[in-house]
């Protein structure tokens, strides 16, 4: 049987073709509280926390739900493998702080 992190992957300098759109979303979390499997889809539920500010000068600390991912398990193997090199980039030295955003 094939490796599934194998399955729709482009030869190694390949990309596949792809449409950038400028109106999408991007979502910011801080957690992922929730996750199973349904009918052989992937779940996933984003969370994010938020500070809820009080006239005493107190406040609450609370995680609301910000997204859900669902998907196939393929597509999951390629979020997994994007989220894995990612964090490699960011246990590599970086040479020059000033500059500490880097892309594939």
């Amino acid at each position: 049987m094939a490796d599934p992190a194998d399955i729709d992957r482009p030869d190694k300098g390949t990309v596949p073709a792809f449409d950038n759109s400028n109106d999408v979303p991007t979502i910011y979390f801080d957690i992922a509280p929730a996750y199973g499997v349904m009918s052989g889809i992937v779940q996933i539920e984003l969370g994010a926390r938020i500070l809820i500010p009080h006239g005493d000068d107190s406040v609450d600390v609370r995680f609301v739900s910000c997204g859900r991912l669902r998907c196939s398990a393929t597509a999951a193997v390629h979020l997994r493998n994007a989220i894995d090199a990612s964090l490699k980039m960011l246990e590599q030295p970086n040479p020059n702080p000033v500059g500490g955003s880097k892309l594939n």
